[in-house]
């Protein structure tokens, strides 16, 4: 008789659409409807995702980027009773630029504590990306690009902090909230010489647009179109 290895606890990374509902993945709408719990990054986001999708709401906890540590032992706690766990972000796949990083290395902590019997295996579950969306719609080649995240909020350091990435000779990709986006572009124009900035905007959305162009040509663009709101991608050719 062969003794059968106890099963282990799963937890789900899961990607979620970053616009278009439509775009969610079957093993995405499967992992929403077994999991126990869910971490989430806002309340709010979270129960509006599962009733577009007209699934029914687990127990959640929110873990944004103040309370992520906080968090992680409410996490681990569930996890030792054996209950299946799922991370989602508000749109798109976790851990780029959102919070998940330190639930995900505290599990794995814990999983080195106990090889023989970890308390979860983590499974990654590919879907909705904004920034490979936003590559595949590039009206330009990309071989190679350098992703930068949000560049720093900090006025005095902006200027430097862009100036460094331009001197980078491959595609530059970074992220830039509505209220420092037009800053961002004043910047550029000084700083980016020839070269061409690209901003997708509504990704999957009908109401998509992609801006190319010099910089000033895609700030009087976007200002004359009075886009002001959600995270933009900004790309330098």
């Amino acid at each position: 008789m062969t003794n059968t290895p106890p099963a282990i606890t799963k937890f789900y990374i899961i990607a979620v659409p970053i616009g278009d509902y439509g775009d969610i993945t079957l093993r995405a709408v499967e992992a929403l409807k077994s999991v126990d719990f869910i971490v989430c990054e806002h309340e709010r986001e979270y129960i509006k995702l599962m009733s577009m999708l007209h699934l029914p709401q687990k127990k959640y906890i929110v873990s944004d980027k103040k309370r992520e540590q906080s968090a992680i032992p409410m996490i681990l706690e569930c996890l030792r009773k054996g209950e299946i766990g799922g991370l989602v972000s508000d749109c798109g796949t976790p851990l780029f630029e959102d919070p998940g990083y330190r639930v995900l290395d505290a599990i794995r902590r814990e999983n080195d504590k106990t090889p023989k019997k970890p308390l979860a295996e983590i499974v990654s579950l590919p879907g909705p990306n904004s920034i490979i969306t936003a590559l595949t719609l590039a009206p330009f080649e990309i071989k190679d690009f350098y992703f930068a995240g949000f560049i720093t909020r900090d006025n005095d350091k902006r200027s430097a902090e862009l100036g460094r990435l331009l001197k980078r000779r491959e595609t530059i990709i970074f992220m830039e909230s509505p209220y420092r986006l037009q800053n961002t572009l004043e910047l550029l124009k000084k700083l980016a010489g020839s070269r061409n900035v690209y901003i997708p905007f509504d990704l999957t959305m009908p109401s998509r647009k992609l801006y190319y162009g010099k910089a000033d040509k895609v700030a009087s663009a976007i200002a004359k179109d009075g886009i002001e709101k959600g995270e933009f991608i900004v790309m330098v050719e």
